[in-house]
């Protein structure tokens, strides 16, 4: 795989892009967008970017100016280009090449160009709002569609160009068009929350999918969505999973979502499959990419989803469109990429690397075995071209045609302002052209590398190779160290290297006991040996190898192998006797890591966490008659830098609320909200008041306190004590502290924690010099007068670790007890008294 980002496609603030679209050939490239301020469209011939060898001037084939151009696509079967512009589509016609150009003056519009571009259709009626993507119906451009924000959808018949019909049915902007590889179905997305999928035989609306759509698309420009080219599925742009930014799987005929790609921290703009089959260990998969906000792009393949590889901080900006092309004569994959920043970026990759693409007549094959219908993958001719040359006398992969003679006694003459005025010449139409005769094709260049002066350079993280083995295995993902199967991911990036299968096991339980595994037959024998005496005290036996063992006082968590379903299963066993307390719980993806933690409070109680090589994580609170799961696939790669890791997973049990607690090595401790399904971090290293920079006579006591006081006890109390009294703003920092702990008591539901750290920070903001404090402290005394005075409602008593009104009172009468010391608090004593 190689990157190039061509600095020479000038951007910069004068610049954008809007979309990108390589043509069937791939000779040309489309770039829509601002230039110099100037709203237009840039074709540059595509060998010339990703060959270096290419003279300069060369590269730009045409430029047209129009309005607002926001989507550019070039047709299947002519040499034909459709721009969106506000609310029209226009059709340009490749009317004439001139290959003798090399003098290019691409900031104008005016000029000669290699090749002409004209205006010959302006498809005006059916709009009346901007359109924000355009589609050609795949394969034989019967029909194409529009999407505008008029959130309507139009469909036109080609090439007579005429308005078949107009698609009602959204209730929002329409950002999105895709038609599946038949033709026979068209999805679209949209602002108002839904996906749409409408036959091409009746016009009428087949599907409308909802849950993970709704309320997530308004902060995005566009939705770029895409079909498989196996036409089994359709990717969508942005979705939401809880509050995490996906892009959703619907398979094709469903009504909902298949499954998810997820990892992306922005939302999802575009999704583009490679329109061919791949051909991976025997296996027929497809090829994926994923464009996002975050700067981010992610490359997938199906059957079953596994991630090949993230390229992150890719733009300055985020990613708006793709386009992907693959090169039968060498089978060179190339994916072009554009971001709204202005800048291009192209991926290549050689032939074999992702697998073997099916041939057009595979495919052909394919589509007709599949759908029974016959589709013809047509090889497009190149009218009025001649060979294109790279400005070194090399020919390039333009088939050539002949002109006839009357065009070549045509002639023209260049105005003054630039227009060019052609003299017309009667043309006999029932004289049959020449057939066209192909130019020898060269040799493929050598891959280019990525230019070293771009501005920014993209980090590439690897993921597992993809397998090349004679034996076909399913879903296997191999390492080069180890040549045990692991099971694929599902619908998410790698983020964490998953548990390598050992021969043999050996864990020590505080010394007392040691579990010991070994594989007898087509079995593996668990044994718990006494550390005194030297005997075994139990065995129990697994069909499937054990991938990892973690242990308690009373509770063993055990995750075993199922090569031959590609899954992973968790056994719960007792201590004492091995006996099997819950067993072949299936797990969702393929495990990480396994944590087992003893409660400090009940010892017969017990968390296992299970972490996901996507980053996700599941906690499971067990005792000998009960299991519960109070956290299922929650997200916690964000809450990881790099290079750092987990020290251990807890739940936190107090008086009415149990707490899952996460510490990692960065001296983070973080609390899951249960109410807000959200992580909160309870304590860190870096802040700058803690309970031991306090008073002796202001530390509270609870579990926020016991969290403190457990997992800080390594941090230096003369360090922090120096910040905090040196800093110019010691006042703001105790206050940000104490309204922190405030929150954090509220998280762990403690109402004894609660009632300490607010009356501190009235007691605090009493006598202290801020501007604010007035203000601060009506609003506390606002807040507490209003939980005396009303009934809260079920949500705010839920959100709230003091249940009762006299509670209340008691805390708002404690404040009033700490202001009445303070004369400047005098009005407001009175007033709230």
């Amino acid at each position: 795989m190689k990157l190039i980002k061509p600095e020479w496609i000038e951007h910069g603030p004068k610049e954008s892009l809007s979309s990108l679209h390589i043509n069937p050939e791939g000779i040309r490239v489309a770039l829509a967008g601002k230039y110099n301020a100037v709203d237009c469209i840039r074709i540059f011939r595509l060998a010339s970017i990703l060959d270096e060898t290419y003279q300069t001037q060369s590269r730009l084939l045409c430029r047209i100016d129009t309005q607002c151009p926001l989507c550019v696509r070039f047709a299947y079967t002519s040499d034909v280009l459709a721009v969106a512009s506000r609310q029209n589509v226009l059709l340009y016609h490749l009317t004439s090449t001139n290959p003798n150009v090399t003098n290019l003056q691409s900031s104008s519009s005016f000029g000669d160009f290699p090749e002409t571009w004209r205006l010959r259709s302006s498809l005006s009626s059916g709009h009346v709002a901007d359109i924000l993507d355009i589609a050609w119906c795949p394969l034989n451009d019967r029909y194409l569609a529009s999407c505008s924000i008029d959130n309507h959808i139009c469909i036109y018949s080609w090439p007579s160009t005429t308005l078949t019909i107009t698609l009602r049915g959204h209730t929002g902007l329409v950002k999105g068009l895709a038609w599946d590889p038949t033709g026979l179905l068209l999805a679209s997305q949209s602002s108002d929350g839904t996906v749409k999928v409408w036959s091409s035989t009746t016009w009428q609306c087949e599907q409308t999918i909802k849950e993970p759509f709704d309320g997530c698309a308004e902060s995005t420009s566009f939705l770029r969505l895409d079909w498989s080219p196996d036409g089994t599925m359709f990717t969508t742009a942005h979705a939401k999973n809880n509050t995490f930014p996906v892009s959703a799987c619907v398979i094709r005929g469903a009504s909902t979502v298949d499954a998810e790609f997820v990892g992306h921290r922005r939302e999802v703009t575009c999704a583009r499959f490679l329109q061919r089959i791949l051909l991976i260990n025997g296996r027929r998969r497809c090829l994926l990419a994923i464009g996002s906000k975050d700067r981010t792009l992610s490359l997938w393949l199906t059957s079953p989803r596994q991630p090949m590889c993230i390229i992150n901080d890719f733009f300055a900006s985020g990613i708006l469109d793709m386009s992907w092309h693959l090169n039968d004569n060498d089978g060179l994959i190339t994916l072009g990429i554009c971001s709204p920043d202005g800048a291009c970026a192209f991926i290549i990759f050689n032939k074999d690397e992702l697998g073997t693409p099916l041939t057009r007549h595979e495919m052909e094959k394919f589509y007709s075995d599949m759908y029974k219908v016959n589709i013809s993958i047509p090889t497009k001719t190149i009218t009025n071209g001649a060979p294109m040359t790279n400005g070194n006398g090399h020919s390039h992969h333009l088939q050539q045609s002949t002109v006839k003679a009357t065009l070549a006694n045509q002639t023209e003459r260049r105005l003054g302002d630039g227009r060019r005025c052609i003299k017309p010449l009667c043309i006999d139409t029932h004289t049959p052209a020449p057939t066209p005769t192909p130019s020898p094709a060269l040799p493929p260049p050598p891959p280019p590398a990525p230019t070293s002066n771009s501005s920014s350079t993209p980090s590439i993280r690897h993921m597992p190779t993809i397998p090349i083995d004679p034996k076909p295995t399913k879903g296997v993902i191999r390492s080069s160290t180890s040549s045990i199967t692991l099971p694929s991911s599902i619908s998410s990036t790698t983020l964490f290297p998953p548990l390598k299968l050992q021969s043999n096991l050996i864990r020590k339980i505080n010394n007392e006991y040691e579990l010991r595994t070994e594989k007898s037959d087509q079995f593996y024998i668990l044994s718990c040996i006494n550390e005194k005496t030297k005997l075994v005290q139990w065995k129990n036996i697994f069909q499937s190898p054990l991938l990892a063992i973690q242990a308690t006082k009373n509770f063993i968590a055990i995750v075993t192998l199922q090569e031959t379903q590609h899954c992973s299963e968790l056994f719960i066993l007792q201590q004492q006797s091995g006996l099997r307390l819950y067993s072949n719980i299936v797990l969702t993806q393929t495990l990480a890591s396994l944590y087992i933690s003893e409660n400090t409070n009940n010892i017969h109680r017990a968390t296992i966490s299970l972490i996901y090589i996507t980053g996700l994580l599941t906690v499971f609170d067990i005792t000998r008659n009960s299991m519960t799961c109070p956290i299922i696939d929650v997200n916690i790669a964000h809450l990881l830098p790099p290079h750092a890791s987990i020290v251990d997973i807890f739940t936190l049990n107090h008086i009415n609320s149990d707490t899952v607690c996460l510490i990692t090595s960065t001296g983070h401790l973080y609390g899951f909200d249960n109410m807000l399904k959200h992580w909160t971090c309870l304590f860190h290293k870096h802040d700058f008041v803690s309970d031991f920079a306090l008073p002796s006579e202001l530390t509270s006591s609870g579990p926020l306190s016991t969290l403190t006081k457990s997992y800080g006890a390594t941090i230096n109390d003369d360090i922090y004590q120096k910040t905090l009294y040196s800093s110019p703003n010691r006042d703001l920092l105790v206050s940000a502290y104490l309204e922190t702990q405030i929150h954090r008591s509220r998280i762990l539901h403690s109402s004894r924690e609660y009632y300490f750290w607010l009356t501190s920070f009235v007691r605090f903001l009493a006598s202290s010099s801020l501007d604010d404090k007035s203000l601060k402290l009506k609003s506390i005394l606002d807040h507490l007068a209003e939980h005396v005075h009303s009934t809260p409602t079920n949500s705010n008593i839920n959100l709230m670790p003091l249940k009762t009104k006299d509670e209340y009172q008691n805390l708002l009468n404690e404040c009033l007890i700490i202001l009445r010391n303070h004369d400047d608090a005098s009005t407001l004593v009175q007033h709230y008294e």
